[in-house]
Order: structure tokens, then sequence, then C-alpha cells
């Protein structure tokens, strides 16, 4: 599974920055990207490859359609370090990438190697070359910025698109909806069912569908401050993984790559470290439409967190399809239950998807946290 750096709740904290240094150097430039690494290309097997980090739990496999995303105003800021405790803390904005909103599709390989590794593949957004909202100043190669941008709604007025046209029908649905991120793809049960350990025994899993089609849209616009960067190899701040900021030395290009965490979003906790992809609690919520099992937001709206439970009414129990090294499964209590550490505001697995699929934003690889308002506090 992938190494989770923070011992803090995901829905809450995603935060990194950078400090500041007063002295001036010659300009540089930072190129902006987006990526949903491999998972949002290649989806999440079962069985999992040799070198796959992440997997679903419960035996299902994972393919994305589409991963769409309305990212606006990446930007630099003076003085990341200026609160150790409070990322949200930043100096003046000093520069912004010019030319969105960008509506992207992280299901597309992208235009350029990603940092990911091998098969990462993102899209160019451009690149930040001067201090535009400074003066025109050069970049300064001689300090760190802090690295910040947000997710919006999708309206009409987006003309930036990559991946996608901008006559895309699933683009003018998140238009009309007010999404700012779309999800869609399908999940097909891969594993030996015979393998598998449920937590109730009399649960009838031959019941539950075995492809499932889904299709959810986040209304989910939040600013990802301050990111961490795994690319800066200085100390970071007292509770917290790694530099935040990015630095753009005197002749070169530094990379910030805006990332989507795509494992967020079929997680049962909002416990950063403890979240574990999962797929059974969706799949029993699926309608059967026309002969397809599908599932979409009207349905996760209807689905009760704790116990989940099926579209008969029956209590899902907790499944477990790989070897208890790498998952143990949980017996108290043996019903599914979304985990949303008192957080009055999640009501239904759609507020729950929300709230994790808000705070899966980060920068470059290894984690690169990003602060974001709102989910700062658990209640």
């Amino acid at each position: 599974m992938r190494v989770q750096g923070l011992r803090l709740l995901l829905a809450f904290v995603t935060a990194t920055g950078c400090s500041s240094n007063s002295s001036s150097g010659g300009g540089g430039t930072v190129t902006v990207s987006a990526s949903g690494e491999t998972f949002a290309l290649s989806g999440y097997a079962f069985p999992p490859t040799a070198d796959q980090e992440v997997l679903v739990v419960d035996g299902w496999a994972v393919a994305f359609t589409k991963v769409l995303v309305v990212i606006d105003k990446p930007r630099l800021s003076e003085n990341p370090d200026q609160s150790p405790s409070d990322p949200s803390k930043l100096g003046k904005t000093v520069a912004q990438l010019e030319g969105g909103p960008w509506a992207v599709d992280l299901a597309k390989a992208g235009d350029r190697d990603g940092v990911g590794g091998s098969g990462d593949k993102a899209w160019m957004l451009g690149i930040i070359d001067k201090q535009n909202t400074n003066g025109n100043a050069a970049i300064d190669g001689a300090q760190r910025y802090a690295f910040s941008y947000d997710t919006v709604a999708a309206t009409s007025s987006v003309k930036a698109f990559r991946g996608l046209e901008a006559n895309d029908a699933d683009f003018a649905e998140m238009v009309q909806k007010g999404y700012s991120h779309f999800l869609i793809g399908t999940a097909t049960f891969k594993a030996d069912a015979a393998s598998c350990k449920g937590a109730i025994a009399s649960y009838d899993y031959t019941k539950m569908p075995k492809a499932v089609d889904f299709r959810f849209g986040l209304s989910a616009p939040v600013s990802a401050l301050n990111c961490q960067n795994g690319d800066l190899k200085g100390a970071a701040l007292t509770g917290e993984t790694l530099q935040r900021g990015v630095q753009a030395k005197a002749g070169s290009t530094a990379i910030a790559q805006i990332v989507l965490h795509l494992d967020h979003l079929f997680w049962q906790t909002v416990v950063h470290d403890l979240g574990v992809p999962h797929f059974d609690h969706l799949a029993a919520q699926a309608k059967d439409a026309n002969g397809k099992f599908v599932v979409t937001n009207a349905e996760l709206g209807a689905a009760s967190l704790a116990p989940v439970k099926d579209s008969a009414g029956n209590s899902v129990p907790w499944r477990s399809c790989v070897e208890e090294s790498k998952y143990k499964l949980p017996t108290a209590p043996a019903e599914f239950t979304m985990d949303t550490q008192g957080n009055t505001g999640i009501q239904n697995i759609s507020d729950f998807i929300k709230t994790t699929g808000a705070t899966m934003h980060h920068l470059n690889a290894e984690d690169g946290f990003c602060y974001v308002p709102g989910f700062s506090t658990v209640k």
C-alpha cells in the first residue's frame, strides 16, 4: 500500500510548504502539470501486480474511463514556512499561472512524462516564468516559494482543455450539476470468492453484482495550499514529512505536478494513515439499469454509514481477499462501518466520498501533502 507519511486525519490535513530565503538569485521557471499517476491510467488491478502499491482489499479491480477535474490558479507565494503550525499562513502571492481554469481528464495519458515513475503521463498546464503579480520580476532562484492551487466547479467559461474536448458530454454534466470532479469507471470482482474471508459468515455475497459501473460527481471545490514536495531534500518542519514548496534555481525549471490520489475515494475512514480501499460498500448500493449495475451519487446519497447496508437492507460485512499481512479483517464491529471521526457534515456515503475526494490533492510524488482549509478539524 502507499506509505502514508503523516499521522494526521486525511480529511483535514494535506499540508506542506516552503521556506523563504531573502537572498536574490537568477531567474528560473516552474513547470506546472497535472496527473492521476499510473492508477488513473491503468486502474487498480486485482490480483495486484508485483510493484502495485495500492490495491482494493475486498477483491475488486477498478478501472477509470474518465477522471475529470477543473484546476485553477496554480500560484507561488512567499514565506511558506511563515507558520510551522499553520500552513495556510503565507506571504504575498508573487506569481500565478495564466490561461486557466483547466478542465483535465487524468484517465487519458498526458503529453509529458510524469514524476511518478514508469507509466506516469502528466498533462502540461503551463510555465510560470516571472513574478507576474509582483511587478514581473524574475523567479528568484535562491528562495523557495509556497505552491498552491484550487479546484473549482466546472462552468461554461472554462476555455482550456487537456485530454477532452469542450463539447464532451460528461463535462457538460459537470457544468449543469456544479461538479469540480467527475470520476467514471467500472469495478469488477476479480478475486476467487472461496479464498476471501467475510466477518459475517452468513452473508450471501452471490447476490452482490460482479461488475459495477460507477459515476461519482463531486461538488468539492477546495484550495490546496502550501504543498509539500518530495523533490526538495531539505529538512521538513516538525510534524511534517517533506519540505514545503518549490524552488526554481537559476537557469533551470522546477516541476510542480498536481497529483490526485484516487484511492481516497474508496476509503472506509477519514483517518489518513488508516484509509484502505474497498469497493463492497459501493457495489452493495448499485442498481440494475437495463441489465447493467450502476452506482451514482443518487444511490450513495441514500446509503447509511454505520453500518453500511445493501439494497435489500442487510448489513454489509467487512471482507478481505488478500493475505493478513496486507490487510487484517476487522471483526468488531463485523458490519462495514464508515469512520467519520464524528464529522457531523457526513450523513451518507456520498458525503463521505465528497470529503475524502476533497483531500486527495498532492504535489509531485512521495505524498506531497497540501493543506485544505475547511477540513482542518474533525467536527
